[in-house]
């Protein structure tokens, strides 16, 4: 062998042997966070710049890489409006409530405007899927039956977890738009409290797919509840819905007001991305704040 050549065979040794020792990153897609901005009134801050905001995952501070203010009230364009699935408890809800769930579905899709897409899923069903016109969403809120499937804690949550990753996963396509899963359902169903024993838990795969579903496709979950000011809510600090990005509507009987303020906080929102940290979880937590004083945040929690 010359020198020549075993210069060269040297060369690629090291090379090879730095490619193979140099650490790579648990993840190559960007992340893309929306993040809803609001002020004491709750409405829509939308004045915001991207120093304004300070993003960690997993408690370690990341740089925005990319920054965007989108407005979907502005327009009316098909591909720019808002999109809202009403996932409908068939499961939780009895028989006997069955007229007034039909009565509350419309008034919770009753802000839609030109532009914005809406579905209908009923949570017992396996045809119904996140696509369709205003008609069809009206055809499924007729054909709603309360108690369509028996109810079983963990069979239900394992449904309605896979349902969320399913939708999520339909949606996904939808690129740069917020979406928003509103379950109209009893809180126990919809909003889904995090598995205190982890990966030890029964539905933790379920789990886990359903959230990295909802944050792939930057849907957020919404629940609201349909038994009133009777119903007896549990705090939802660790339920689906706060860690997606959403919240929960409950004990109260002015489902417009409830419909306005989720379609209001799907219309204006900021798109944030940035490269994810290295990490081991299953899981990953962020944390979103905003350097102006009077500002509430929604933006998920976990991805």
């Amino acid at each position: 062998m010359t020198k020549a050549a075993l210069m060269l065979v040297m060369t690629l040794a090291v090379a090879v042997s730095a490619q193979r020792q140099k650490p790579q990153p648990a993840d190559t897609d960007l992340v893309e966070l929306d993040v809803v901005a609001l002020d004491r009134h709750d409405q829509p801050i939308t004045d915001l710049r991207r120093e304004d905001f300070r993003v960690k995952e997993d408690g370690r501070a990341v740089e925005l890489k990319t920054f965007s203010s989108v407005n979907a009230l502005d327009s009316d364009a098909v591909d720019e409006g808002r999109v809202v699935v009403l996932l409908m408890d068939d499961i939780g809800v009895p028989a006997m409530g069955t007229t007034a769930m039909r009565q509350i579905a419309p008034m919770l899709l009753s802000p839609t405007r030109e532009g914005d897409e809406v579905s209908v899923i009923r949570l017992a069903s396996r045809s119904d899927e996140a696509f369709g016109d205003i008609r069809t969403a009206r055809d499924r809120i007729d054909g709603y039956h309360g108690g369509a499937a028996p109810f079983s804690l963990f069979d239900t949550h394992e449904t309605m977890l896979k349902t969320i990753a399913r939708i999520a996963g339909q949606l996904e396509p939808l690129d740069r738009r917020r979406k928003v899963i509103l379950c109209l359902g009893l809180v126990s169903v919809c909003d889904i409290r995090e598995p205190q024993l982890g990966g030890a838990s029964t539905i933790w795969p379920e789990w886990v797919a359903a959230l990295r579903a909802a944050a792939r496709a930057n849907v957020s979950v919404y629940c609201v509840d349909p038994t009133g000011v009777s119903g007896l809510p549990r705090p939802s600090f660790d339920g689906l819905a706060q860690l997606t990005g959403g919240r929960v509507f409950a004990r109260q009987s002015d489902f417009s007001a409830a419909a306005k303020a989720i379609w209001s906080e799907a219309g204006h929102y900021y798109l944030l991305g940035y490269w994810p940290t290295a990490s081991k979880h299953d899981v990953r937590s962020i944390d979103v704040d905003i350097a102006r004083k009077g500002v509430r945040v929604h933006a998920r929690l976990r991805r």
